[in-house]
């Protein structure tokens, strides 16, 4: 079962043409903002976290000014994380701050590696060509980072927002499930379980004289097989005691269109969904259905992974 005990919150001090800004741009602010409120509900500690992708000959100037002689990036973006420091102290949040050196993506997987945090959130940065929600970083995240990676898009928060579980009846998707319960008995939710499959049979079928009558029973029929199997997947949880329940829906067609559709339509805040590994090996691929309903969602994502992934990122 996943625990919240530690969160740590990516930090992007860049803004404008600024290497490091005294104020965030909105996404890192919308993801500090929600990264206090999760810590103070969950009473998790917090760790605000901030990379700096400098060029070689930059470090290089860093290092030789070992005694800080005159006022670096490194010292300016201290400065900004203390800020943030004194912010959670004002809502009651334990926190602390760390500055590396590297692409922010890899310096937060080594964090986490070594450090063991419970959830990663950072904003999202839409990418500028193609006009996807979430740019490289974050995706590199989604791809190897061991723990869930909570993107947080700047919008308008309900009182109650909608989360919807993608649920593809796997050992993942039961924890993700878990979890999303549990948060919603700190936090009022309206979680929706969804389970999308093509039920359009084999046109060879037709070939072979299967009535359409037969076919449409056998469509049926698998419909509602599949939402037997959520409805015991929902049972294995505490469902019975949110304020709002958890509906159950079926949605035809492939996932990677059905679900963002869906979400789309239901003016979804949060999709909640596994990734899809190589069990237990390292190294990490995400899954095609997965990447392409990425390319498609338009809302915050929080992205786990199975409890045997193993990061391929290591230490140089």
């Amino acid at each position: 079962m996943q625990t919240l005990n530690s969160i740590l919150v990516g930090v992007d001090l860049t803004h404008a043409d600024r290497l490091v800004a005294s104020d965030l741009n909105e996404q890192t602010a919308e993801a500090v903002e929600r990264a206090i409120w999760a810590a103070s509900r969950f009473n998790a500690k917090l760790l605000f976290f901030a990379a700096i992708d400098l060029s070689a000959h930059t470090k290089h100037l860093l290092e030789e000014d070992k005694n800080h002689l005159h006022k670096n990036v490194t010292d300016e973006a201290h400065a900004v994380m203390q800020t943030l420091i004194d912010q959670a102290k004002e809502q009651g949040v334990d926190s602390s701050s760390q500055v590396a050196l590297g692409p922010p993506w890899r310096e937060i997987i080594l964090e986490v590696i070594k450090n063991k945090h419970d959830l990663v959130m950072v904003g999202t940065r839409p990418h500028g060509f193609s006009g996807r929600l979430f740019g490289g970083t974050v995706m590199n995240l989604f791809r190897q980072c061991p723990c869930p990676v909570y993107a947080v898009k700047v919008d308008e928060e309900p009182d109650v927002p909608d989360v919807v579980v993608a649920s593809d009846m796997s050992e993942v998707s039961t924890d993700i499930l878990n979890f999303i319960v549990n948060a919603a008995q700190v936090a009022d939710m309206k979680i929706h379980l969804v389970h999308a499959i093509d039920t359009k049979l084999d046109q060879r079928l037709k070939g072979l004289g299967v009535s359409d009558d037969t076919l449409k029973k056998c469509s049926e029929d698998i419909l509602e097989e599949v939402r037997n199997e959520l409805n015991e997947q929902l049972a294995q949880t505490d469902f019975r005691t949110l304020t709002y329940g958890v509906q159950v829906h079926v949605l035809e067609g492939s996932p990677e269109v059905a679900i963002p559709a869906y979400i789309a339509e239901t003016k979804v805040n949060l999709l909640a969904m596994g990734t899809l590994a190589r069990s237990g090996l390292s190294g990490f691929f995400i899954g095609n259905t997965a990447e392409r309903m990425l390319e498609k969602v338009n809302c915050s994502v929080l992205t786990f992974k199975p409890a045997d992934f193993v990061s391929p990122v290591v230490p140089e």
